[in-house]
């Protein structure tokens, strides 16, 4: 199996480069991703919150914003970073994808973004914007009436439908929806919950990558069909708990809307990603060595640490984002006059 992990030399069409890579430039045709939060809703002091950030040319994405997503940030790429960043993809609703939106859309703009924050994501999400632009309305009114420039302060949402949209000329995002909303554990049925969860495909310049959300995949996952080809599959995986204490039994509560190991391997094996991507992973403690021989896929593979990068170009390389950017606001230089 031509899987990897991180602390070796891969092969094949992935190579290594573990050393700070600058910002994407608007005439490469690369796909840069950082991996800022790889847990899911426990806390972890090595896996964050679910949160990816996608950097395309002059495009600069944010895929979920989960818990301690606006530090990674910030210790990725400084000031530079985090006031770079208005567009905001939402796969679903849970907090853990969603609580970092107000830090990052107030500290971005404190510290001089001028842009709206833009937040897209599956019905609900204009909703629940609504609620963050009112709860810290006073904030916003105070800092402004100090001084702070009113322009960026704004919070701007999009429910989303599945299909496809373009957030720039060259920058295709495809959402579908993927199964992860409530269902009776014996038939299967829908326990009636309103709202909808997402995964995304986003294409730029003839690279590709596909984030499956929270999802429980099978068979007849609209990702076995979207993520065919596609360069890079990030998808979520929860590893059952063993034993029957009341913790394990909680925790496993989950199953029926997560994928385990042997489900992405189906995944991968249908879609055949040139390199395929554990994130979000349940629970955060479980690494590359005990997560990839679950995994029965003969592709190339790896798990997914908080700070790598992936630049998606003809090869896909490795690296860490640590250290891009500068951390003493008054020499960071990112207020537009």
């Amino acid at each position: 199996m031509r899987k990897f992990i991180l602390s070796i030399i891969p092969f094949g069409a992935i190579a290594t480069a573990f050393q700070p890579l600058a910002f994407a430039e608007s005439s490469d045709d690369s796909i840069v991703l950082t991996f800022l939060g790889t847990g899911a809703p426990r806390p972890s002091h090595d896996r964050y919150g679910p949160a990816i950030l996608v950097e395309a040319g002059d495009n600069k994405i944010l895929v979920d914003a989960g818990p301690g997503m606006r530090e990674r940030l910030f210790q990725a790429g400084g000031f530079e970073l985090l006031t770079a960043i208005d567009n905001i993809l939402i796969t679903h609703l849970h907090f853990d994808h969603t609580i970092s939106t107000p830090g990052l859309w107030l500290t971005g703009w404190l510290f001089g973004r001028k842009e709206p924050m833009k937040v897209y994501g599956p019905p609900g999400t204009t909703e629940m914007m609504g609620h963050f632009k009112a709860a810290y309305r006073w904030d916003v009114d105070y800092r402004t009436l100090v001084g702070v420039h009113k322009e960026g302060s704004e919070l701007l949402a999009t429910d989303l439908t599945p299909g496809e949209f373009y957030l720039s000329d060259d920058l295709k995002i495809t959402t579908f929806s993927v199964e992860h909303m409530p269902t009776n554990t014996e038939t299967g049925e829908s326990l009636g919950l309103d709202g909808a969860t997402y995964g995304y495909r986003i294409d730029y310049r003839g690279r590709s990558v596909l984030f499956s959300g929270d999802t429980r995949s099978t068979s007849d996952s609209d990702i076995v069909k979207i993520g065919k080809g596609v360069d890079v599959l990030i998808h979520e995986t929860q590893v059952p708990a063993p034993g029957n204490s009341p913790e394990a039994i909680l925790a496993n509560i989950s199953l029926v809307v997560h994928t385990t190991p042997e489900q992405v391997a189906y995944v991968f094996n249908q879609t055949k990603p040139r390199l395929g991507v554990y994130s979000h992973i349940i629970p955060p403690e479980i690494g590359a060595e005990e997560l990839l021989p679950m995994t029965n896929y003969d592709g190339e593979m790896l798990v997914a640490e908080d700070l790598m990068t992936l630049t998606i170009s003809d090869e896909i390389t490795i690296g860490r984002a640590e250290g891009r950017g500068t951390d003493i606001f008054t020499e960071a230089q990112v207020v537009d006059e």
